[in-house]
This record gives structure tokens, sequence and C-alpha cells, in this order.
């Protein structure tokens, strides 16, 4: 009973929203026709004119003219009528309004305008009680007359469910009326109220109003259906397949009476129909049955659905067909021959025959695919639910057929076939256990099927990249298909299934090649890189595993040709990546591990196999440096030529030479620069540039650390590198060499930085080897020892550094002067006179006064510092006063120094001052002060003399304030003496000089 009412409720609802409409459009024609009358009556006079418009016709103008002229222009100011027109309670107003107008005054106000406004300022007050006025009427219009007949149509339906049932319950009914009697009375009050609803349509023109019949016929239905279910689930009078009869009975009924009274009749027919199997407990026994039922139920309610153009009704069927098949798909597992033959028949039927003649219009096509779509996920549900039987397959490509036969009539069932492709490869690999022959008659008749009319269509118009895609995927999954359930099939069974595909893909390839506008469409592009990758696993499945990259890199070669041949860009990129597929090819070998040792230590045996393997993909590199197009490919091409090369070559070299080929290599690369664009070798020449800074990277970083160290002081050790003279020469020396001198050679088709970056790199990596060289041989020559030996080897590199820039910049190569003369001033200064100075730190600096090392080490420092002026002459003049500052450091350091050596020897840094040499020091102070100032009086440096009188307030603070305290006697008289007689000779120094100029005698 609550199923019923539920079910009620639903068909109320829909029956009030289908009136709405009704209702809305209805409201919508009556009111333009209130307009057209309205225009009708202005024009002719009656009433005043709108603004802008006539209030009148033209003086002479014929009624029939001033008719005419009101129709047209009432037509140019209709407003499409759409189902959001003015509601009826407006509608009503204007016609009262035009009613009740009285035509006797329409001139008096069209000859008086004035008149016209205050009703215009009553406009508003009309407004604001119009909205009030509708509402009231909408309401009283639903509930008044359009709800109640509904609700006894419903009441008339529940009433002859309650007579049945009620006889079930009431005593004295029961013991009357036999439950034959009662579904008999409840069959015909049902046929009664049918009866009723053909009286009711016969006599329309008395009941004006056609939901009394459409009610009335809608609870006769209701009424039948009820009347048969009980007698077949309460009473058992009749047994389920009787019952199955009289409800497809009812329910044809139903969809013939819809014909005559509207869509209740069928909507009711269609809820009857789809749940009748249900209601009676028919559905299990028989499934044959069954479908063949629903097929014609959905059948004929497609039909109605068409005569009466109720697309919803067809949709409703389809979707409720829908959920039958997929139930009846689930719950028999186990289906016979004909029960699957039904099954597949009913899904073909709702995806391609219903669905074909029932739908129209602009939705029509993405409809008909739904359906096409919902029947291929059916099938190949049936397919696997069924056991991947011969008999489900032969449906699943029954209906695979049908859908390439739609898409080939109508374009918009493209998908379709896309989607059957995708199910059938998905099904294919589904399949447990397959025999090889039923998988290869299913997998060829599937492939025929979906590939022969892509081919066939590949490159028609309009233009489609899902086809292609579609014969691509298709081609593709032959190979894994195949190995999936063949597993023991050979290299070569499975290379040839490979080449069948690849054959597949060339065919369209073959097809398209003289379509006008090829070599811009990108299918042809797709469809190539397909062939290649089935064509490279051909190759790969027939050829040694260790031949492999090679086969797959020749298959690159020709793809690039292949692409220049048919002048398409796009297979370029792809021939670029089968070469990296080659390379991860190489690297997937067995013996890529002993190979890949060999890049760091050379080759330790026979490496012929290695060297083919390296040197073959190497070439292919290089023909795609040399001959792509793009500038990308070729110095990806450039790379990886310039590294496989060294790879090839490292599997014969010997290790301790190794280092030499990518400096070779790369030398070479900058010496074809001279012949050819240094594009088209940079990538190689930095590739080798890196791998030689790769074997220089360890060492130099041993190096490196140990010169930071020596920035703070740390001695730093001779073979500081960790190399032998042989492995410096090699790693570092050499390809500096041959990769500089080349550098330089084409220094001008090159950019600036880029130069200076290369020559920077080599002379540091050279210069570290120079210095390394040096620091060994003098090591060989004077031996190791730091404090004997620390300043001579100083001296000499600083000398070389400082001289080389020196006799560079006399010959006007100021860019190499520079960082020679700036590297040994800046290690003369650091190491020589601050970190490793004789004078505070243990350096033998000679025994010999005079004839020692401290002369040199001062001089040089002084030469030095001033050609360091001479490097930069545009410099400003601060730099030039420093220069002048470290001068004077210089000399004091030396004198300083020099006192020291007399009294202490080769070792300056031993502890005490002998009395003599303190006063000394006073006396040298003395001599420096008088010297400095002599020295800014001759030249003119101010700087000079200020470091004079600062040397003098010394000489006069330590006389006074350590010499009196610590000497005695005539040595403090001496002391005293000397810088009296120094002071007084200082002064008057100072008095000639900064007298001022005597003025000439008057004539």
């Amino acid at each position: 009973m609550g199923a019923l009412t539920f079910l009620a409720i639903i068909i109320l609802f829909v029956m009030l929203m289908d009136m709405r409409g009704r209702l809305k459009r209805a409201e919508a024609t009556l009111d333009e026709a209130a307009k057209r009358i309205g225009a009708l009556q202005r024009h002719a006079g009656l009433l005043p004119a709108k603004v802008g418009e006539s209030g009148a016709s033209a003086p002479g103008t014929t009624p029939a003219e001033a008719i005419s002229k009101t129709l047209v222009d009432a037509d140019d100011e209709k407003a499409p009528v759409a189902a959001t027109s003015a509601p009826l309670p407006a509608m009503v107003q204007k016609l009262a309004e035009v009613e009740h107008t009285d035509v006797a005054e329409p001139p008096v106000l069209a000859a008086k305008p004035e008149a016209a406004a205050p009703k215009q300022a009553s406009a508003p007050r009309n407004e604001t009680l119009k909205a009030p006025r509708n509402l009231s009427l909408q309401f009283e219009n639903l509930f008044g007359k359009t709800l109640p007949i509904w609700a006894g149509g419903i009441t008339l339906a529940v009433a002859g469910v309650l007579i049945v049932r009620y006889a079930i319950d009431a005593g004295f009914f029961a013991r009357i009326f036999t439950p034959g009697v009662q579904i008999v009375a409840g069959l015909l009050f049902g046929l009664g109220l049918i009866g009723g609803a053909e009286y009711a349509w016969r006599n329309e023109e008395k009941l004006r109003d056609v939901r009394v019949p459409q009610a009335l016929a809608g609870a006769g239905i209701a009424t039948l259906y009820a009347a048969i279910m009980v007698a077949a689930n309460v009473y058992q009078l009749i047994g389920p397949f009787l019952a199955f009869a009289s409800l497809a009975l009812v329910t044809a009924s139903a969809l013939g009476l819809s014909l005559r009274f509207g869509s209740p009749s069928a909507l009711l027919g269609l809820a009857g129909g789809l749940a009748a199997p249900a209601l009676v407990g028919a559905v299990a026994p028989d499934v044959p049955l069954l479908a063949v039922y629903l097929a014609l139920t959905i059948a004929g309610l497609a039909g109605v659905a068409r005569m009466r153009r109720w697309p919803w009704l067809a949709l409703a069927a389809l979707i409720g067909g829908a959920g039958w098949g997929l139930w009846m798909i689930l719950a028999n597992s186990g289906l016979d021959i004909l029960g699957s033959l039904s099954i597949g028949g009913f899904v073909l039927l709702l995806a391609i025959a219903i669905p074909m003649m029932t739908f129209d219009g602009p939705r029509a096509a993405l409809l008909r695919s739904a359906s096409a779509i919902v029947g291929a996920l059916q099938l190949a549900l049936l397919v696997g639910y069924g056991g991947f039987a011969p008999l489900h397959w032969g449906l699943f490509a029954l209906l695979a057929a049908a859908a390439q036969w739609l898409a080939w009539r109508e374009r918009n069932f493209a998908i379709v076939p896309t989607i059957s492709a995708a199910l059938s490869i998905l099904l294919l690999a589904a399949w447990p256990d397959p025999t090889p022959l039923w998988f290869a008659l299913i997998g060829l008749s599937l492939l025929a099927i979906h590939a022969l009319p892509l081919l066939a269509r590949l490159w028609d118009d309009p233009k489609a990249l899902r086809r292609t895609l579609e014969l691509c995927m298709i081609a593709l999954a032959l190979p894994p298909l195949t190995k999936w359930h063949m597993w023991d099939m050979g290299d070569a069974g499975l290379a040839l299934v490979a080449l069948g595909g690849a054959s597949l893909v060339g065919a369209g390839i073959a097809r398209g090649w003289k379509v006008e506008g090829r070599a811009a469409d990108s299918r042809f592009a797709w469809l190539t890189v397909t062939g290649s990758i089935l064509l490279a696993l051909a190759i790969v499945l027939i050829l040694p595993h260790w031949l492999a990259p090679i086969g797959i890199g020749i298959v690159a070669t020709g793809l690039l040709f292949f692409g220049k041949v048919a002048q398409d860009r796009r297979i370029e990129p792809f021939a670029a990546a089968f070469v990296g597929a080659a390379i991860l090819a190489l690297a997937a070998t067995p013996s890529v591990f002993d190979e890949l040792a060999r890049l760091f230590d050379g080759a330790d045996g026979d490496g012929g196999r290695a060297f083919l393997r390296w040197a073959a993909l190497g070439l292919i590199a290089a023909i795609f440096a040399i001959r792509a197009d793009g500038a990308i490919v070729r110095r990806l091409g450039q790379v990886a030529g310039a590294l496989l090369a060294y790879a090839a070559l490292a599997q014969i070299v010997p290790g301790s030479a190794l280092m030499l080929v990518p400096a070779l290599g790369g030398a070479a690369a900058l010496l074809a620069a001279r012949r050819v664009p240094f594009a088209r070798v940079d990538g190689a020449a930095a590739s080798f540039a890196l791998l030689c800074l790769g074997w220089a990277a360890l060492p130099l970083a041993a190096w490196s650390s140990n010169a930071l160290l020596s920035l703070s002081g740390v001695p730093m050790p001779v073979d500081a590198a960790g190399l032998p003279a042989s492995q410096l020469l090699l790693r570092w020396l050499v390809p500096a060499l041959l990769l500089g001198i080349p550098l330089w050679s084409i220094r001008v088709q090159l950019p600036r930085w880029l130069v200076l970056t290369g020559l920077g790199v080599t002379s540091l990596v050279g210069g570290v080897a120079v210095h390394c060289f040096y620091r060994l041989g003098f090591a060989a020559v004077a031996g190791q020892d730091f404090v004997a030996t620390g300043i001579a080897q100083r001296l000499i590199w600083e000398a070389l550094l400082i001289g080389g820039g020196w006799f560079a910049m006399q010959r006007g190569a100021m860019t190499l002067a520079r960082p020679l003369i700036l590297a040994g001033v800046a290690h003369i200064l650091w190491y020589g006179l601050l970190h490793h100075n004789p004078l505070w730190a243990t350096q033998a600096a000679g025994g010999w006064p005079l004839f020692n090392l401290l002369a040199p080490l001062f001089l040089l420092a002084w030469f030095g510092v001033t050609q360091v002026e001479r490097l930069f002459p545009a410099a400003p003049a601060t730099l030039g006063r420093g220069v002048q500052i470290i001068t004077m450091l210089l000399v004091a350091g030396f004198a300083w120094a020099t006192l020291r050596q007399l009294f202490h020897g080769g070792l300056l840094d031993e502890a005490g001052v002998a009395p003599a040499e303190n006063i000394l020091r006073s006396i040298l102070i003395l001599a420096l002060a008088i010297g400095f100032l002599l020295w800014g009086i001759r030249t003119g440096r101010h700087d000079w003399r200020i470091a004079s009188l600062v040397l003098m307030l010394g000489a006069v603070g330590k006389v006074f304030l350590f010499d009196a305290s610590g000497l005695e006697g005539l040595l403090r008289i001496a002391s005293f003496v000397a810088l009296g007689f120094s002071l007084i000779g200082i002064g008057w120094l100072y008095s000639r000089q900064l007298a001022p100029a005597s003025t000439p005698p008057s004539p």
C-alpha cells in the first residue's frame, strides 16, 4: 500500500509539472493576444496612445490599412513567448482595463495630453497592488482548480486498491465475496474508470477540462495493476506466468491510452511495465521470457514517445531497461545459449535500435552515443561474468561492429567505437587462460572490426586526431596482449606480432603519404613514432641483448632521415628520444657495470665488444649533431656524441693515458670551430672540457684545501695535490694547454665572457700544475726543510710570477701581465712578509751580512708593488699613495731586518736584544726619519715627510722611555747626544723646506 501511495505521489508531481508548463504557455499566449488587441484599439483611436506612439491613424487612412499597420507594428514589438512570460493575473488585469474603458473619452484625452499625467503618476500604486493580486490568483488557481482534479483521480485509484484490500480485512464482505469475486470487482472497477475516462473524453465540450479523463484513466490503470498483483501475490489465484501476461496486457493498454489521454497514462505504463516482473516474482525462472517482455515493453514506450514527441519517456524507459539488463547479467552467472542470446539481443536493442528510432533533434547524437556506450559496458560485463564464452564474445563483437556502423553513418558517434576498442583491449587482457586458437580468432576479429574502419577513414575530413591515436593504441597493444596470454611464445614469434602492429601503422602512413598538408599534420608524426616503437621492439627481440642498443640507435637514425624525407619537423625530436632509449638500453645490459668501471680505470682486457657498442651509439649521436635541423637536438647530439666517444675509447685505452682522451677531443672540437660555426661544436667542446675537469677535480680539491690552510700560516706540503709528476702532467698541464691554446686561437669568434671564462679556468689549472711541478723540482734539488729553504723557495716562485708579468707587460700583453704580477705581489706580501717574515717566523735568511735573502725579499716586493701601479695607469691617486706607503714599510722593514741580522745571524726571530743593538735601533730610526725627510723633500711627496715625523716621534719616545731607563754610562749619553743632533738637523731641514720663498729685491 505504501509503495502504491508513493508511486501515486510521484505521478502527481510529474503531472503537476507538466500542467504548470502548459498553463504558463497558455498565459503567455493570452498575454500576447491582449497586447495585440490593445495595439489595435490604440491605432484605431479607442485608447490613448503610449509615449512615442501616435494616438490615431493618419488622416486619410482607411480602417483596413490602419488594422494592417497595427498588426505589422504588433508583430515588430512582439517579445518571444517563454516559460517566464507574464503571469495570468497580469493578463487578466489588462483585459479588464480594456473592457472597462469608456470609448467616448479617448478623443478628449487625445486632445488634452496633459490630463494623462495624473494617471501616469498613479502607476506605481497600481504596480504595488499588482503583486498581491497575482499571488492570490495563483494560489487560488493551484489549490482550487488544478490540485482537486488530480487529487480526485488519485483518490479514485486508491479507492480501487482499497476495494480489493478491504475485502481481505472485512469479515462480512469476506464471507459474501470470495477472493475471485473481489478480484473481479477490482478489475471491473478499473475498467469502469477507464470507461468513464473515455466518456469524459468524448464529452470534452461539456467538461472543458482535459485533466478529468486523464485522472480517470490513470486511476483505472492503477486499479488494474493492483488487482492483478493482489490476485497473484496475495491470493495466489493465478500463476506467475498468467500474472506476468496480464501485467503486460495492462502495460500495453496504458501505452495505448496514453495516445488518447496524454502523459499520465504513459507514466503509469512506464512504471507498471518496468516493475511488473519484480512485482509478480517472475524474474528468476525464465531469462529469455523476461528479456522478450522487457524488449517489447521498452519498444512500446519508445514508440509512444516518438509518436507523442516525449523524449523523456524514451530516456526513462532506456534507463529502466539498462537497470534490468545489468540485473540479468549479474544475477545469472550460468547462462545457457538461449539466455545469453536473449540478454545480448536485449542489450543490442537498447543500445542501438531503440535510440536510433526514437531520439531526434540536437541532443540525439549525445543520447544515442550514451546508449551505445552503456550497451558496450553491459556486454563487456556479460563477457566477463559469462566466463568469456565464444557466444558472449560474438555478441560483444556484434555491438562493436554496430558501433563502427554508427560512427560511419554519423560522425557524432565517433567516441563509441573508441570506447568499444578500449573495452576490447581490457577484456582481452582480463581473459583468464584462453586457448591460443580462440585468443587468435577473437583477437583478430576484434582487430579487424576496429582497425579496418580506422584505416579506411584515417585521413578523411574533418581531421580527427582521435582516430589516429586509437589506431596507435591498438597497434601498441598487440605485443603485450600476446605475451600476456602466451608467455611461452619465443622472441621471434613476438617480434612477428610487433612487426604486424608496425605494418598496421605503416598502412596508415602509406595512405596518408600523398594527403595534402600532411607535413603540417601531427597525425603523421604519431603514426611514424608508433611504427618506429614497434619496429624497434621487433629488432630488440631478434638481436642479441648486447646489440639491442645498436638496433634502437639504427631505428633512431632511420627515423631522423625519414622525417627529412617526409618534411615533417615533428619527427626529429622523437628520433632524438629514440637515441635516449638506446642509451638506456645500453645501461640495462648485464655487462654495463664492467664497462662503466672502465670510464675511470681504463681498459683492463678485451673490450672490443664494449667498444663497438659505445662507439656505434656515439656515431649515431654524431649523425644527429651534424644532420639534425633543431638547435636543441644538435646540441644534445654533440653532448651525447662526446660522452659516448669518451666511453668507447675508455674500453680500449689504458688508465694511464685515459685522461688525455677528453683533452684531445676538446682540442679537436675547438680547432674544428675554425672551419665550421662554433654552434656546431660548442656542446661537444663543453662536454670534453667537463670531462677534463672531472679528471682534475679530486686532486685539485686536495690542493685547494692545503692552499686554504696555508693562508692561515700552515706550511703547504710539497705533494699538496697527492699526484706524481706524470699525473700532474697528464691530468692538469697537458689538458690545460690542449684546451687553452685552441681557445685562444678562435677567441675572435667567441663571446668575450666565454673566452675569459675558458682561459681563466685553463690558466688556473695550468698554473696550479706549474706550481706543483716547481715545488716538486725545488724539493728534489734543495730538499724539503721548510726553515732552511722556505724564503728561497717562495722568492724564486714569486720572481717567476712577477718577472713573467713584467715581460708580458713589456710585450703589451696586459691581459696576461695583470694576473701574473698581482698573484706574485699578493704571494710575497701575504706569505713572505706577513706569515713567514723572518723577523718573527723561523726562516733562515742567510748568515752573511748584506749578502743574504733579505735584500732580494724586500727588493722583489718593492718591484712588484711598483709594477702594480703601472698595470693600472688610469687608477685613482689612492693607488699611488698606497704604493708609497708600502714602499716606506718595505724600506723600514729591510733596515730593521738587516740590523737584526748583524747581531743574530740567519735566524732573526731569536730572543733577546743586546745594548749595542738597542742603541743602534734608535740611531736607525733617526736615520730613517732623516732619509724619509730628505726623499720627501727631493721628490715633493708629503707622505714621506709625514712618515719622517712619525719616525722622529718614535725615536724620541724610545730614547726617553726605554733607553734612558735601560742604558747606563756612555751609551745613555751617546743616545741622547745622537738624538739631540738629529732633532736639530731635522728641525733645520724642515725650517728650510717650510720657509716662504724670499721676495726678489726691488729694482
